[in-house]
């Protein structure tokens, strides 16, 4: 198995992600109850094309994460069954998405705004976990929202801010959502103060964008009647503000059907998704004057562990069940992006070729 570790890869990385920094006001996700059980939709928007490869991690791994920042470094070892999304292209083995064998998951966004902040952070003392594997460990850690919340209002972890991703900082923010549609963000606020929005499928944590903080999202939308169906108020475009707000007007009037198949519901999910969250090619963002697009999508049912990836790039797709990696005793991987653009349409796992945090 090829591993890498970070100090091996930073340099290159660093001015990769350096050079890409302006364009960070990206990606969408939502979560909502549906008669076959909760589920998400995310995308991954970006200025350049981004790949995408789902690794499997078995439980009883030995994991660690790197963190020179910070007094202690975490360690430790897989409890629950996870499939995570990554992404090698840009940001270097970064895990964005994942799902355990408990339905909870877990998804990590750019935050632009919080960036500002991490130099008001302060060690906590409690092990600190890097963002590339900050998604892998919460889904390998825990079962539920209440306990990833529990567990870091104890100490039993921390972000390790001031590394960022292969030594370029960036303001990034955490979402967790479980099968009973609870809901969790975590976001690094003013004075390096961490705080921790509790919610549900019900509320407006649903929706998950990026800058600004949730606090100033809930302003802007404040100013709009969500209840006016002829939508006369809604803004349009690929802003992040504007984004949110479409997100939360599409899904608060979304209803699905108890007699629809589980596909039926799986598209009329993505049909309410793309209809206020997917980023169009070569549009402009009012707020930074950036370009960027949706190139990958995936959507998962929390219940069923049905999970469906598509590449914008070609719109084409591709699938797997979770339950059909719990057989997996050591890390195997996907490349779900390479594959569907050999035709397949059902995903086919193999050793690993690259991992981070072993």
């Amino acid at each position: 198995m090829k591993t890498f570790k970070l100090n091996k890869i930073a340099t290159i990385a660093a001015l990769s992600m350096a050079s890409i920094a302006g364009v960070a006001d990206a990606c969408s996700r939502i979560t909502l109850d549906t008669p076959h059980g909760v589920s998400t939709v995310r995308s991954l928007d970006w200025g350049v094309q981004l790949g995408n490869v789902a690794q499997v991690n078995p439980v009883g791994l030995e994991r660690s994460s790197e963190a020179p920042s910070y007094e202690k470094s975490m360690k430790w070892t897989t409890k629950y069954h996870s499939v995570a999304q990554t992404e090698w292209e840009v940001f270097h083995g970064v895990a964005s998405d994942a799902i355990n064998s408990e339905g909870l998951g877990t998804s990590l966004l750019y935050m632009y705004d919080s960036a500002e902040f991490i130099k008001d952070y302060k060690d906590t003392g409690a092990p600190a976990v890097s963002f590339l594997e900050l998604v892998s460990y919460v889904n390998e850690t825990y079962a539920s929202v209440d306990e990833v919340v529990k567990a870091f209002e104890a100490n039993e972890f921390q972000i390790a801010w001031k590394d960022g991703l292969h030594g370029v900082q960036h303001g990034l923010h955490l979402s967790v959502q479980d099968k009973t549609g609870d809901i969790a963000l975590f976001q690094l606020n003013k004075g390096g103060e961490m705080v921790v929005h509790r919610g549900d499928v019900a509320s407006d944590l649903r929706v998950m964008a990026n800058a600004p903080l949730q606090q100033e999202h809930r302003d802007y939308v404040s100013r709009v009647d969500l209840n006016n169906l002829e939508a006369t108020s809604i803004p349009s475009s690929i802003s992040s503000k504007d984004r949110n707000l479409r997100g939360l007007f599409n899904t608060m009037h979304v209803g699905f059907s108890s007699d629809a198949s589980w596909a039926q519901t799986r598209g009329k999910l993505l049909s309410t998704y793309n209809a206020g969250n997917l980023v169009p090619q070569d549009l402009i963002d009012p707020v930074n004057g950036e370009t960027y697009a949706t190139w990958t999508q995936f959507v998962y049912n929390h219940e069923n562990g049905d999970f469906l990836f598509t590449n914008y790039d070609t719109r084409e797709q591709i699938g797997y069940n979770f339950n059909d990696t719990t057989s997996f005793t050591e890390p195997m991987c996907a490349d779900t992006v390479a594959l569907a653009s050999q035709g397949l349409n059902t995903a086919t796992f193999s050793v690993c070729e690259q991992v981070v945090g072993q």
